[in-house]
């Protein structure tokens, strides 16, 4: 059964943003100087382009903090301090070692049917200057009481994938769609959490996220940035959905490291 969110003030953060920016004289100046200086005055294009983006962020914090409250949860935005020297060093999944260039905003901290979860936008870059492009990420974490060895599910289909460690063979059906990676020797373990009525539901419910499983947290990434109140509900069913059909499995679950044998990617 989904579960129903209330709704923040802030539903659609691109209208939210278009209703600011539309009635400012500042944003509009620019077009006319291009109307009066022609092909001459298109440089001034970068003046409300700037200003947009900067309408557009302060919204998106809006838009996640309204969330947040609405619904009794704690928000946090992250500073330039707080993104370097605590926002990522405590994460340690393999997506947050991605790129040259990494972010973290917009925290979610809470507790849903009785389980402490969090939300936050990720992003990173690859390449630099014009051949750089970013990913961007909306993340739905939740913490479990079982041990269990780092494992990824990776999604073909989304725009960045990863491919590290072992990889475990599957169904063709599956493997079409999915690639499941473990550190060295503990795809036994992997295959416990998947197992074929796991895989068969991922499929029948046309899953479309990565999942990766670390110092016990199910970390379910959302591709692309979250900018509608729909969207964010419906991908937060679909990360609680997730976490039901593995909670009880994965709360059990108490693994041996094999001897030496590193059990992160």
């Amino acid at each position: 059964m989904a579960y129903n969110f209330l709704k923040p003030k802030t539903i659609n953060v691109s209208q939210a943003t278009w209703d600011i920016v539309k009635t400012k004289w500042y944003f509009w100046a620019p077009f006319l100087f291009i109307f009066i200086f022609g092909v001459f005055g298109i440089f001034a294009l970068v003046v409300p382009f700037l200003y947009f983006v900067s309408v557009s962020i302060k919204v998106q914090s809006s838009f996640w903090k309204e969330f947040a409250i609405a619904n009794g949860w704690q928000y946090k935005d992250t500073t330039l301090l707080e993104l370097y020297n605590k926002s990522l060093e405590k994460e340690m999944g393999i997506m947050f070692k991605e790129g040259n260039t990494r972010n973290i905003s917009n925290e979610i901290t809470g507790t849903i049917k009785n389980r402490h979860f969090r939300i936050f936008c990720y992003g990173f870059t690859v390449g630099s200057g014009k051949n750089s492009r970013t990913y961007n990420y909306t993340v739905f974490a939740f913490k479990s009481i079982g041990i269990f060895p780092h494992i990824y599910l990776n999604n073909k289909s989304n725009s960045w994938n990863i491919d590290v460690g072992e990889n475990i063979p599957l169904p063709k059906e599956f493997e079409n769609k999915f690639s499941i990676s473990t550190p060295q020797k503990y795809e036994t373990e992997a295959l416990e959490i998947f197992t074929p009525d796991i895989l068969a539901s991922l499929l029948q419910n046309n899953f479309l996220y990565d999942v990766e499983f670390v110092n016990q947290e199910i970390l379910v990434f959302a591709d692309g940035q979250i900018n509608n109140f729909d969207q964010l509900e419906k991908r937060f069913n679909d990360a609680l959905t997730l976490n039901d059909l593995l909670a009880q499995k994965l709360d059990k679950f108490k693994f041996e490291k094999i001897g030496d044998l590193p059990s992160t990617l």
